[in-house]
């Protein structure tokens, strides 16, 4: 078992740090649009999903009202108990999931936001999955893009021992192929 970890961490790495570069790109943050890295060894992928808090809380700041807050809580709950990818037979089991929601910018020096347009929030989500049956499927599923309709477009990136490979789904779209 430990062997997939020693795999999985090489190929992680050198995906966070494209993430990294893309991060310094001003442009990178869009609204309508996500990026997904996932990382394979045999049967368990490891996953980064990066996007605008808008695309799926459908606001840009620390949540300030009571529904905003149910809004935060939910979503969170639902990135935390749902696989953001799976096998076409559904197969696929949490094994860690961290959330990360990042609010930059739009703060004066109390702390206080005041509505800045420059504001930007991002969600960041890791996962680690098991998935029997994955070192066989050449298509995945993803709920991302029917669960979160503001998320139009869904920028996908792969690599495992077997290559590496991108490919791009649009608003509702739920599997993709990764050949392999």
């Amino acid at each position: 078992m430990l062997s997939n970890k020693h795999l999985v961490l090489p190929i992680t790495l050198a995906l966070v740090s494209t993430r990294v570069m893309a991060a310094e790109n001003p442009g990178s943050h869009q609204h309508g649009h996500a990026e997904m890295q996932l990382a394979f060894a045999d049967n368990q992928v490891e996953i980064q999903l990066m996007s605008p808090a808008g695309n799926m809380l459908g606001f840009e700041h620390h949540p300030r009202t009571p529904e905003q807050h149910q809004i935060e809580e939910r979503v969170t709950n639902w990135l935390g108990e749902n696989p953001l990818v799976n096998t076409l037979e559904s197969t696929c089991q949490i094994q860690a999931t961290t959330i990360q929601h990042e609010v930059a910018g739009g703060h004066d020096h109390d702390g206080h936001s005041h509505g800045d347009p420059n504001q930007h929030a991002d969600i960041t989500v890791t996962q680690i999955l098991t998935c029997p049956g994955l070192a066989k499927s050449a298509s995945l599923t993803t709920p991302l893009t029917v669960r979160f309709p503001a998320l139009e477009h869904l920028d996908i990136a792969w690599a495992g021992p077997d290559g590496q490979g991108a490919t791009h789904m649009g608003q509702g779209e739920s599997s993709f192929r990764f050949g392999r």
